[in-house]
């Protein structure tokens, strides 16, 4: 390929024998598991989606770095390093290999294809994976997330969620656009461009402007437009973003509640001068694009942007217009929105069309009902006293009016009694920490559709029926999670374990049961641990177990991705004394509770914790007793 052009490249003809170089202005391999597990969801997705058409994951923008002196010239990576040591992890990847490799022609990587400027580690690990042949030397490889995602692209090979068809589709049908720039080019002029380029319409607002377009009223687009931008920060409460003169008719004199929705009627109370983001077409967006942000924000918008939401707000609009279909077309399969934002715009244009003025005005009030249950009830981060290094302070917040007159404003209080508080934010947390995505969250559409029957029905939310619903998903989900394998090593899924992580934590902590001596069950909370730890390690440097053994469910427990990069190899005695803690998985502390208390840790004890470990998640799942006379949240 010439200098200076840009081309779309399939996967499979991008190692083509050229060898590109990682320089040291790059940042080192950071994806992890959110934006890997991304990747493959999204190939696959798109193979069932349209498996014949073409799927573009991106560029890769590279520069000359220096004379080709053997016949294969070799290029600085500009942009897309990430996606492309993704890519060369992949197919080095010896459970890949094994398992995909006898029916499917992968493309022969080198040591020297790829390679990290100043970072021996990082190379020689790449040069290493290349050369092996079984899943246990993964455990020597010294760059901690090239580690970590060699091992968690080959428990999603092992469980198959990377298969044989989705690595065919990703080699035949997906494709990156490769420009290289000439060898002469200044690369501090070109970042310099690339950076002071302008923002680019955003897709919700793609869909605003085609909404609009639907509406034939100007007062109705007025309203529409009022209602939306009311919506869209989800750093803070709906009612925040609500002028103040609107907020007792639609949430009340406390500011806490819901009124019954009429689209209509909201137009009357938005009632607002004409403006410009009244203005109907995609085109007056492009010519009036400005700064990000919520158009409402004022002297009204009283609240500290002091959330963090778990999920963008194109994902959000997703979920609404899932729930949309679900209420208004009884024929239709809620479950056809997919809950991906690359076809936010697509499926938004399915689903109204021009004229359809009535279905637009519905979605209207669904989206307002939907933020506000979402604000009051559903987790979320508090930034104002995090005191976590993961984001992880879970809160569960509605909003109050507090203050008279001018110093009237929304302050937030905690949304249910304390107990059931507890417990609500511990399952949905659970939740969170599994599915860290903003995307495909089918455990948000759960729980936002329990929390609408319920409102729609009593104007009100019961605590206990929604802890009983919840608990239901999860148990649901846990067994056929652990129907997949649970004696398979880093190929169990996460959920798994966080699901009896909860299990633990009600045992001890509501239901009293009592805890083994040094399980911290009152201290615990839920962490992004999102790499499996085998207690007795895998490649000991001396009394090694067969794999069999050490792969057992009573033998595995999940943690951070640094935590297990430092602690792998140490014997269980070493990790308890190094590392125990009550931030630690309330599984890894019983494991080591067993352990001090036998003063072993072998075949014996993995075989026992099993066992027990597996009868805590297929017991039956009920409510707890204190949560049943809780009163509904207003």
């Amino acid at each position: 390929m010439a200098d200076d052009t840009a081309a779309p490249m399939l996967v499979s003809q991008l190692f083509d024998g050229t060898r590109y170089r990682v320089p040291m202005y790059q940042r080192a391999y950071a994806w992890g598991a959110d934006e890997i597990e991304a990747l493959f969801t999204d190939i696959r997705d798109m193979r069932k989606h349209a498996a014949q058409g073409r799927y573009y994951i991106g560029t890769l923008v590279a520069h000359r770095s220096r004379p080709a002196d053997d016949g294969y010239p070799t290029f600085d990576v500009v942009d897309g390093q990430q996606r492309l040591t993704t890519l060369f992890l992949t197919f080095a990847n010896p459970v890949l290999r094994s398992y995909i490799g006898s029916g499917t022609v992968l493309p022969v990587v080198s040591p020297s294809m790829l390679t990290y400027e100043g970072r021996p580690r990082s190379s020689g690990d790449l040069g290493s994976l290349v050369l092996m042949e079984d899943e246990r030397e993964l455990e020597s490889l010294h760059d901690d997330g090239i580690r970590a995602a060699s091992e968690l692209i080959a428990a999603l090979t092992q469980r198959n969620d990377i298969t044989s068809e989705d690595v065919r589709y990703l080699l035949d049908n997906v494709a990156i656009v490769r420009t290289l720039l000439p060898a002469n080019t200044d690369l501090n002029h070109y970042f310099e461009i690339m950076n002071s380029r302008g923002e680019q319409l955003e897709k919700h607002e793609i869909v605003k402007a085609h909404l609009m377009e639907c509406l034939d009223e100007a007062v109705d687009r007025r309203a529409f437009a009022g209602i939306w931008d009311m919506c869209t920060d989800l750093a803070k409460h709906v009612q925040a973003t609500t002028p103040k003169k609107n907020r007792t008719h639609l949430f009340g004199p406390d500011w806490n509640a819901l009124k019954p929705l009429n689209f209509d009627s909201l137009g009357e109370m938005l009632a607002m001068s004409e403006t410009p983001r009244a203005d109907r077409g995609i085109l007056h967006l492009l010519n009036t694009a400005g700064p990000k942000g919520n158009p409402n924000t004022s002297e009204d918008d009283d609240e500290t942007p002091r959330y963090g939401a778990i999920i963008d707000f194109p994902n959000f609009l997703l979920h609404v217009l899932r729930l949309h279909i679900a209420a208004e077309l009884p024929d239709v399969d809620p479950s056809t929105v997919a809950f991906d934002d690359k076809r936010l715009v697509e499926q938004f244009r399915t689903h109204f069309l021009p004229g359809d003025a009535p279905a637009v005005k519905r979605f209207g009030e669904e989206l307002i009902r939907a933020r506000f249950l979402f604000d009051n009830f559903v987790i979320r981060t508090d930034r104002v006293r995090d005191t976590t290094h993961d984001d992880s302070n879970w809160v569960i917040h509605r909003p109050h009016r507090t203050g008279e007159g001018r110093s009237e404003k929304v302050s937030p209080e905690s949304t249910f009694d304390v107990d059931v508080q507890a417990q609500v934010l511990m399952l949905q947390a659970m939740y969170q920490v599994t599915d860290s995505r903003r995307s495909y969250k089918e455990f948000l559409y759960g729980i936002l559709t329990e929390l609408r029957d319920q409102w729609l029905e009593f104007q009100s939310v019961d605590p206990a029926r929604l802890i009983e619903v919840i608990e239901s998903m999860a148990a649901t989900r846990a067994n056929l999670d652990a129907v997949a394998g649970l004696d398979s090593g880093t190929a169990v899924r996460h959920f798994v374990f966080n699901y009896l992580d909860y299990r633990l934590w009600r045992a001890f902590v509501l239901d009293a049961e009592p805890a083994p001596s040094d399980v911290k069950a009152g201290d615990f909370r839920f962490r992004y641990r999102t790499s499996i730890e085998h207690f007795y390690p895998v490649a000991p440097e001396r009394d090694p177990i067969p794999s069999e053994v050490v792969n057992q469910f009573g033998n595995l427990c999940i943690m951070g991705r640094e935590e297990n990069s430092r602690r792998s190899n140490l014997m269980p005695e070493a990790k308890i004394i190094q590392y125990l803690s009550s931030d630690q998985s309330l599984k890894f502390q019983v494991m080591s509770s067993m352990a001090n208390s036998e003063n072993a840790w072998g075949e014996d004890q993995m075989r026992r914790h099993g066992v027990e470990m597996m009868s805590r998640f297929t017991s039956k799942s009920e409510a707890h007793p204190q949560a049943v006379p809780q009163p509904r949240i207003p």
